[in-house]
């Protein structure tokens, strides 16, 4: 009896701890939110109407990062940090994020892993409708761009292509895919939605575990789930995450075929992002329909030592037969490295696209 008498005792004194710190923390969210409403103030002052400063929030972040010593994982400050940050710009103003919907997509869950859950999220029907739908500074998209496994996705591209948004933002967000559907034996299942890019990710486990389910592309994975509510004998290719606000069950977790699958978000809108000291650039470039002339653009990257981290070709949508490039490299628009790299290639392109710089992912 006396052990026990000890032990909660004990187990007292450390909530009691724990309350304390609780009440510190509290106190230190306030001072932090005043702060940030003084420097929204600020801001406006000096004319600067833009609240979302992917620059800024990437250096918080990453500097809390490499300071912490707690036993929290990088992905819980990480998360934290991105909530709080979230919460105190929302007091400034109410920022739309535009993302490919309906409700329970990977989009939706990478505009919350990015902008935290205190913005406004706003489903749009199509990639389209999302470089559309950015009419203010205040406002952005959140687009799939490529995946490690399936590649491109060609409709991002496209809309890069056509307007003139600015990518301000990146991310990367790890896709495990889960068969979600009302409760049904596999054997049953004659129809298996999901959209496309899941669908192949997905299709060694499809073909090896639901031969004889017809698979079906849809929009989104959203559209997928809407599916597989609606329909009988059918089910939905999802994140596990959605399952409740649809009111189903996920029968299978992690049914992708390549275990490292990761996706790659832009963020795109009407403002520019400062150096952040860890950046990013992307440019669209036609070329020279004649032998040597991407061989010119690859050399000009060589001899500027600057690294070229990712080249894409699409049509190009004004002349036939002729293809454009999309370039990801390192370094900011406003390095002096890369101000003479951009310069170089405008002498060996036809056209030079700048379409933004901003920090990497991390």
């Amino acid at each position: 009896m006396v052990k026990k008498n000890i032990t909660n005792k004990e187990l007292n004194i450390i909530r009691d701890q724990i309350d304390t710190v609780d009440l510190a923390i509290l106190k230190s969210l306030s001072k932090r939110a005043q702060l940030v409403i003084k420097a929204g103030s600020s801001k406006k002052n000096i004319g600067d109407n833009s609240f979302y400063k992917p620059e800024r929030e990437a250096q918080i972040i990453k500097n809390l990062l490499s300071l912490n010593k707690s036993e929290l994982k990088a992905q819980n400050i990480k998360a934290i940090y991105r909530e709080i940050i979230s919460a105190c710009f929302s007091l400034e103003k109410e920022i739309n994020i535009f993302y490919l919907g309906p409700k329970g997509t990977y989009s939706e869950i990478a505009v919350i892993d990015h902008f935290g859950s205190s913005t406004k999220k706003v489903s749009c029907s199509d990639i389209n409708q999302i470089f559309e739908s950015i009419k203010e500074e205040n406002s952005f998209g959140v687009v799939p761009v490529e995946n490690s496994s399936e590649g491109s996705v060609n409709q991002t591209l496209d809309c890069l292509q056509a307007n003139d948004l600015s990518i301000c933002g990146e991310m990367e967000l790890s896709i495990n895919h889960s068969l979600i559907g009302k409760k049904i034996n596999l054997d049953k299942v004659d129809k298996v939605y999901g959209h496309e890019q899941a669908i192949a990710q997905c299709r060694n486990w499809l073909g090896t575990n639901l031969s004889k389910a017809k698979l079906i592309s849809v929009e989104s994975s959203g559209i997928a789930l809407e599916k597989a509510k609606s329909t009988s004998n059918s089910l939905a290719i999802a994140h596990s995450s959605s399952s409740k606000d649809y009111k189903l069950s996920t029968l299978k977790s992690n049914i992708e075929d390549q275990k490292n699958n990761t996706t790659r978000f832009l963020v795109i809108g009407k403002s520019d992002a400062k150096q952040s000291g860890d950046d990013k650039t992307s440019v669209l470039i036609s070329l020279k329909n004649q032998p040597g002339a991407l061989s010119k653009v690859l050399k000009t990257f060589e001899s500027s030592k600057i690294n070229l981290t990712h080249i894409q070709s699409r049509p190009d949508k004004a002349n036939k037969w002729q293809y454009s490039f999309f370039l990801d490299f390192e370094g900011h628009r406003n390095d002096t490295k890369v101000k003479k790299l951009i310069a170089n290639l405008s002498l060996v392109t036809l056209s030079l696209k700048l379409l933004g710089s901003y920090p990497k992912a991390f």
